[in-house]
């Protein structure tokens, strides 16, 4: 699972034309504490990534099917979610590669879905992402 987060860091990272829209600093892994009151403060518009589940798989030995929380925020609107989900999507849809020794032999978008902050004025569209590999 280390590997799969660290991928999928510089694949986000790497990129030129998601880096326009969102820093590097602000892609993170897990929880970001940080005082809803201190507004300057706040990473946005920011990418967090989480563990959702993860099972070792019997056949192929070593394999592992994860599932990856992609949570994607905005204090701007909507259109800039849009923007970032479907650079996001472009990058990491149906990737093939290896980190270390760890080789994602497949990953998807498993869904995807808009959730509603009624007590701020913040989009967040949190996505999920399933991903096969094996380690060696």
């Amino acid at each position: 699972m280390l590997e799969i987060f660290e991928q999928l860091i510089t694949i986000l990272t790497n990129d030129a034309a998601l880096q326009a829209i969102v820093p590097k600093k602000n892609i993170l892994v897990g929880p970001v504490d940080i005082i809803i009151e201190k507004q300057t403060e706040l990473l946005y518009p920011a990418i967090t990534l989480s563990l959702v589940s993860e099972s070792v798989l019997t056949v192929p030995m070593k394999s592992r099917d994860t599932v990856i929380q992609i949570d994607l925020w905005s204090f701007q609107n909507q259109m800039q979610i849009e923007q970032i989900y479907e650079r996001v999507l472009t990058l990491v849809n149906y990737y093939t590669g290896d980190k270390s020794t760890e080789h994602t032999f497949w990953q998807r978008i498993q869904s995807s879905a808009d959730q509603y902050e009624s007590d701020r004025r913040i989009w967040h569209r949190s996505i999920s992402l399933q991903v096969w590999s094996n380690k060696s």
